[in-house]
């Protein structure tokens, strides 16, 4: 074995302490080399270097079964972080809200830049401000709106800013891991994530003008099909004309969104449909419609959401974080 071998064999063993911390907050030196299969030897050697990092961290704790006092191991939270932008249009204005988080999922920096009209630079900007304020965001991830395949994003509905290849771009001019999402696919996870109580959901975004999006999960896993275009609503057996002409009257906003609501709970019976429509007063005024369509027992709970964005993020982050346990996990 020549010395890049040994490197390379280091580097993955390393790899593997780090994606067991992933997976237990907490580790002595024997768990640890239990959860990733390596000596004794090798798991307190690849600590010693992480602890002079201070990518690891520990404290002495009384093991519960030998009341013993022995160092407990566990992940520097703050060593790696995470970049979230979500990229949405409210009307005539784009935001750019971003943020970043450390390993316990707690937001350390936030901010926030509006736009007539978003270009790739605006994006550029805002990594370059946040990695002069950190040097160790490892992922960054990006939300915007349309559909995303192979990197490319197309029918953003955003001036300028279509049939980007956005992942190449992004890659290409930084070192950190990059992952694209879809707004609302990636609300549609916050909101997975937020309403514990249930494992098909629905999150659907349909602004004041133009065309909206569902993300869904069904038992935990978020549907996007062949192409990235699942719940492309565009896309539903409605004439486009009669789509954008539903949404001038607040009688015409409540027969359209009836309608998706419909087409969802024929095609995947969502236990509850979160929607976030700023022409919709409340989620009750979709009832009698919903019901004189569809038996009142096969429809699925309405909810009327107005934080997008802060859903949107929270599945980003959670996205991000994946990633870089993936990367660990995958090096094994």
């Amino acid at each position: 074995m020549n010395m890049s071998d040994t490197k390379t064999l280091r580097q993955k063993n390393r790899d593997k302490i780090l994606a067991a911390f992933m997976e237990h907050e907490l580790c002595t030196k024997n768990q640890l080399a239990l959860a990733t299969g390596l000596s004794l030897a090798t798991v307190s050697s690849i600590l010693n270097e992480l602890l002079k990092s201070s990518e690891v961290l520990f404290e002495d704790m009384e093991n519960p079964i030998s009341k013993e006092i022995m160092p407990y191991y566990y992940l520097n939270n703050d060593f790696s972080r995470f970049l979230s932008i979500s990229i949405n249009k409210e009307y005539r204005r784009v935001h750019l809200i971003y943020r970043v988080y450390n390993l316990s999922d707690e937001v350390i920096y936030s901010d926030e830049v509006i736009k007539k009209i978003v270009k790739i630079n605006d994006i550029y900007d805002i990594i370059n401000i946040v990695n002069s304020k950190f040097d160790n965001i490892k992922v960054i991830g990006v939300s915007v709106p349309g559909i995303i395949n192979d990197g490319k994003v197309t029918s953003t509905g955003l001036i300028n800013f279509n049939d980007i290849e956005l992942y190449s771009l992004l890659k290409n001019k930084y070192s950190q891991k990059i992952v694209l999402g879809n707004d609302v696919n990636t609300a549609a996870i916050g909101f997975y994530l937020t309403e514990k109580n249930y494992e098909n959901v629905c999150l659907l975004y349909q602004p004041g003008e133009g065309y909206g999006g569902v993300g869904t999960v069904i038992n935990g896993q978020l549907i996007t099909g062949k192409t990235n275009c699942a719940g492309e609503i565009q896309y539903l057996p409605l004439s486009n004309e009669d789509q954008l002409k539903l949404l001038q009257t607040p009688h015409g906003t409540i027969e359209l969104l009836s309608k998706i609501v419909v087409c969802l709970t024929a095609i995947v019976n969502p236990e509850i449909v979160a929607i976030s429509c700023t022409n919709l007063e409340k989620a009750s005024d979709l009832d009698e419609t919903l019901e004189s369509m569809v038996p009142a027992k096969y429809l699925p709970k309405i909810k009327k959401v107005t934080n997008l964005n802060d859903y949107i993020l929270v599945g980003l982050q959670f996205i991000c974080k994946e990633v870089l346990k993936n990367n660990f996990i995958n090096k094994k």
